[in-house]
């Protein structure tokens, strides 16, 4: 429980790198395909594109609310994805600290307008899970 309200709509929260990558592992070998979390570069590609400029209405930041939305509230990115600009900050496959910390990129709903770039990356305990950073999936096509 990540000490607020959430249905099965919401982004999973307070889940570790550890568990986020095991995930991937196991969706991969139930789907044939192969699923992971995306690197920095690739999610450079996915976040950089031109917003409104309206950080509160970009993206699920701190503008007077605490906790997630629904992943599928908010405007769309140029490839049909939402919650890029803001909700959960996400968990990247990059390591940090000589390996002992693992990359999160994004915005979460704790980060005010003022930080609210969806490149900017931090790098966190991989066996820790936070209540405003979740995942999402890329699969790799051959």
């Amino acid at each position: 429980s990540p000490g607020f309200t959430q249905t099965g709509d919401h982004p999973a929260v307070c889940v570790s790198f550890e568990d986020a990558a095991a995930y991937a592992h196991w969706l991969s070998q139930r789907t044939g395909e192969t699923l992971r979390l995306p690197t920095n570069s690739e999610w450079r590609q996915i976040a950089s594109y031109k917003a409104s400029g309206d950080a509160c209405r970009d993206g699920r930041i701190d503008c007077g609310q605490s906790g997630t939305v629904p992943a599928d509230q908010g405007p769309a990115s140029p490839l049909g994805l939402t919650g890029v600009r803001g909700n959960a900050r996400e968990g990247l496959s990059d390591c940090a600290g000589g390996c002992r910390k693992h990359l999160v990129t994004g915005s979460g709903w704790r980060d005010n307008a003022a930080r609210a770039d969806p490149t900017r990356t931090s790098g966190l305990e991989a066996s820790v899970g936070f209540d405003d950073v979740g995942f999402r999936l890329v699969r790799e096509v051959p």
